[in-house]
């Protein structure tokens, strides 16, 4: 019997014991309203620099749109170029021809010359 009242506290003291470690390993209310205003104030941080990475998205986005009208302009411009440079082509392959006609006329007229 005294074995048994014996085994009886030794039970009773860990399991007190584990309680006790237990309950110090978790935070008390206190340390948990201190963690929660830490992890809001990290969150309003990460909140701004996602607006600012927002803002810096945007501008890249503006930036980009000016930087696309510009090429599409120098792009209706070039395109104008070789339009030009085509007719200026044409344009001499047929003073070619007219003198080549010119000339065998001519030739035809005064083949001594």
């Amino acid at each position: 019997m005294t074995w048994e009242i014996i085994a009886l506290v030794v039970v009773l003291l860990a399991a007190l014991g584990l309680f006790l470690l237990m309950r110090s390993r978790r935070p008390d209310a206190g340390q948990r309203r201190v963690e929660a205003r830490a992890r809001l104030a990290e969150a309003a941080q990460h909140e701004q620099a996602a607006e600012e990475a927002e803002s810096v998205a945007a501008e890249q986005r503006r930036i980009a749109e000016r930087e696309q009208a510009t090429a599409r302009e120098h792009a209706q411009r070039a395109q104008e170029a070789e339009r030009r440079a085509a007719e200026a082509a044409t344009d001499a392959d047929q003073r070619r021809d007219a003198a080549a006609t010119h000339t065998a006329r001519a030739n035809e007229i005064d083949p001594e010359r």
